[in-house]
């Protein structure tokens, strides 16, 4: 039934949470397991005041990137013993669009997500990410609270 599972992580609560329900799922089904992180893009006015400064705009992308990775790592080696193959991907956009471009264009059976990494207000007042995967994927999404 599943054997693509894809798992976007933000670093959240919520994300670690998703992580555990992901990982039996995983077992269950023998599925591979895609851990997602979206490094999020600068809004346009960051963009025109960071460009000004030269390389800043980068340096900021590039550490950002960094750190996904490195989460990424460690949530990886904390579920490495669990018997399941698990890869990496790491993307710059919105991550919404980057979540749902990966689940239709690869063909995953199936996201798994937390529900508002960002927080309840401003997940609230820019619009969650969950929400919105939840209406607009290709496959199922199970959202965890």
């Amino acid at each position: 039934m599943y054997k693509k599972i894809l798992l976007p992580l933000d670093g959240s609560e919520r994300a670690v949470k998703a992580l555990a329900h992901a990982v039996e799922i995983a077992q269950k089904f023998g599925a591979k397991l895609t851990l997602m992180h979206v490094v999020p893009s600068l809004p346009a006015y960051v963009n025109t005041a960071v460009d000004q400064l030269g390389h800043a705009q980068q340096t900021i992308i590039n550490e950002l990137t960094r750190h996904g990775q490195e989460m990424m790592e460690e949530v990886a080696s904390s579920v490495s013993d669990k018997g399941i193959e698990i890869d990496t991907y790491t993307v710059l956009g919105q991550p919404a669009d980057e979540i749902l471009e990966k689940a239709k264009s690869e063909d995953y059976d199936l996201i798994v997500m937390g529900s508002r990494g960002l927080g309840e207000i401003k997940g609230y007042l820019m619009g969650s990410v969950s929400n919105r995967v939840a209406r607009h994927a290709s496959c199922p999404v199970l959202i965890i609270h």
